[in-house]
């Protein structure tokens, strides 16, 4: 069944039914992600509840700092000491969280999360009903990227979510209540990242949706700045100076292209330039692959490889930023994805599940810079997966590109 045929088919049935799948796809995957939210970060407690959602524990703060006229770049959480890396405007999108007890908001924050998944799934062609369900559980428990994202109380997958249905919308063929770019715009103003998918909806031909997120990342940027001013020209500064306000990108678990070279390299500013360019290149390689793909009709494959190419490219792209795992399982399901392409990326779905880099090596406090040679793979592997998967789709573009038709040669 394909996505249209399936999405027409869901928009046509009675509300009662909609809602009564709606709560079988929701209801279980929330329900053990809830359960098991205390034990995936430490510090977490399950009697009483009590899970260590640290960074939603930042974003409470820096609301209320922002509240009290404090500078929100200034907001440490304690016990922690982690800062707000976020743009201004993403404190301000979360001004709900100063109100409320915290566990409340766990629990919406977890049933955001889950939403954002389960919405991704139907929309990349997951079965519906109780398969959808069932999938859910799945990939909260096994897929590493998903789960800790929870754990964390991070952004990651609403973010996904919403260049997703910008992109894939559900049912295709319905008409937008929200113009076309707007969602991926926003997403980009709380986290640069999704910006690359700008570039994309260029190359596909979608100029006024890509002009409509530029407009929509401006005026939320605009809102930003018009409330918190100092804190917007203070964060676009030192990023622009390279300054990410988080940890260094040697750290096992960025699994960015510059935290390899990092790791094998040295942490010198030439080998900086030198990542970021690399990462640039790979950054526009990846938009003009999946343009390809997406003129083939698979969506899915297309969309997934820009959002795993933002991991790829952006300077530090921690193992649960790399939720765009999700739409690229979906993807290799697909028979009209390359047989080779489907075996690696596959693998590398599997690898990103597992997190193995933060399970089998010792990290932090400049510990990888003794890695030997297995360290070494089983540190920088995952994204070494994800350059040859884009290098061998770009092979096989330039190569079906090169195959001419022969003239005729026939004579009068």
């Amino acid at each position: 069944m394909t996505l249209l045929t399936h999405s027409a088919q869901a928009a046509s049935l009675p509300l009662s039914r909609r809602l009564a799948r709606g709560a079988v796809e929701f209801l279980p995957p929330l329900a053990v992600a809830l359960l098991i939210l205390p034990f995936v970060i430490q510090r977490g407690k399950f009697f009483p509840w009590q899970p260590s959602t640290i960074d939603l524990q930042v974003y409470v703060y820096a609301v209320q700092d922002m509240l009290a006229g404090k500078d929100i770049l200034a907001t440490t959480t304690p016990g922690w000491n982690l800062y707000f890396i976020y743009p201004p405007i993403a404190a301000i999108l979360m001004t709900p969280l100063a109100f409320g007890p915290y566990w409340f908001w766990q629990v919406v924050w977890t049933g955001g999360l889950v939403w954002a998944q389960q919405s991704v799934l139907k929309r990349c062609g997951a079965p519906r009903g109780w398969k959808l369900g069932l999938i859910g559980i799945a990939v909260v428990v096994a897929v590493e990227p998903i789960r800790t994202t929870l754990g964390y109380g991070q952004v990651n997958t609403i973010l996904m979510a919403l260049v997703i249905a910008d992109l894939l919308p559900d049912p295709p063929e319905a008409r937008r209540r929200i113009p076309q770019g707007v969602l991926t715009g926003l997403a980009a103003a709380i986290k640069l990242t999704p910006a690359l998918f700008v570039i994309f909806m260029f190359l596909i031909g979608k100029r006024r949706p890509a002009i409509t997120a530029i407009i929509s990342f401006a005026v939320f940027t605009g809102i930003g700045a018009i409330f918190l001013f100092r804190e917007t020209v203070v964060f676009y500064g030192g990023l622009s100076g390279g300054d990410t306000r988080t940890a260094s990108p040697l750290y096992a678990g960025n699994q960015s292209l510059l935290g390899v070279f990092f790791r094998l390299g040295d942490s010198s500013r030439t080998t900086t330039l030198l990542g970021l360019a690399v990462a640039g290149v790979l950054a526009a390689l990846g938009c003009l692959i999946a343009a390809h793909w997406w003129r083939a009709g698979e969506k899915v494959f297309a969309v997934a490889i820009v959002g795993m190419t933002t991991c790829l490219a952006s300077p530090l792209s921690w193992t649960h930023h790399y939720v765009w795992i999700l739409p690229l399982a979906m993807a290799v399901l697909s028979p009209g994805v390359p047989r080779w392409a489907r075996y690696l990326g596959g693998f590398w779905v599997i690898w990103v599940s597992l997190c193995l880099p933060l399970a089998l090596l010792p990290y932090g406090r400049g510990q990888e810079r003794q890695y030997d040679f297995l360290q070494q793979v089983v540190a920088n592997l995952g994204p070494v997966l994800g350059v040859i998967l884009l290098i061998g789709l770009a092979w096989q573009l330039v190569a079906s590109t090169r195959v001419q038709p022969v003239p005729s040669t026939a004579h009068p």
